[in-house]
């Protein structure tokens, strides 16, 4: 009796609407009076309580004087099963919902002529972009000053290593380019949140 009494506090129910379900079950037809005498709840609470159980189409009144009966147990088990069953539907959609939600993490290193076509694609779509470089060649400088997007460009030095990293909305690419090859590291989600931080902290210094 125990563990059912417990399972029915799952499914919200109140002590007292506890007593009177389990009542009319052991005992089957009874009126008020008689539920308060046998399930110990006060005769000003039965009606509230019993009210509250037939909204939920597990008690049913009849005839005169009212009486009060609980569904049989089979009609109750199929209540209780579809109570169960909403519930896992709202849990799985609602839990599928806020997984796809999270920024997934995609981490592509990419290399040849085929990196610069890349981030021209990823800078054509992108609507605010930061770039903190050590040095640009010309062919990464021909594709930021077609980028509409570029919010920040800093460029510490020209010179012959062209190496960097730029921030395009939600993604980042890390650049440098070895001998003319150009190579990038393109993230997104948690590896471009980590270098997103990082160079806040590195202004901050």
């Amino acid at each position: 009796m125990d563990r059912l009494i417990d399972v029915l506090k799952d499914f919200r129910f109140s002590d007292y609407e506890i007593r009177v379900l389990l009542c009319l079950i052991q005992e089957g037809e009874l009126t008020a009076s008689e539920i308060s005498e046998k399930s110990g709840v006060p005769r000003t609470s039965v009606y509230d309580v019993i009210r509250s159980l037939e909204s939920r189409g597990l008690v049913e009144s009849f005839g005169k004087p009212r009486k009060f009966r609980a569904m049989s147990a089979e009609r109750l088990v199929e209540i209780f099963s579809a109570k169960l069953k909403e519930r896992l539907d709202i849990l799985s959609s609602s839990l599928r919902e806020i997984e796809k939600k999270r920024k997934k993490e995609v981490v592509e290193i990419v290399r040849g002529e085929v990196a610069y076509k890349l981030i021209e694609e990823i800078l054509s779509k992108s609507k605010e972009i930061r770039v903190y470089a050590l040095s640009l060649n010309d062919e990464l400088r021909r594709i930021l000053e077609k980028s509409k997007g570029v919010k920040e460009l800093k460029e510490f030095k020209r010179g012959q290593v062209t190496h960097g990293i730029i921030f395009a909305d939600d993604k980042v690419v890390i650049f440098t380019v070895m001998d003319g090859d150009p190579h990038i590291i393109l993230g997104s989600g948690e590896f471009a949140q980590f270098y997103r931080e990082l160079s806040e902290y590195m202004k901050g210094r």
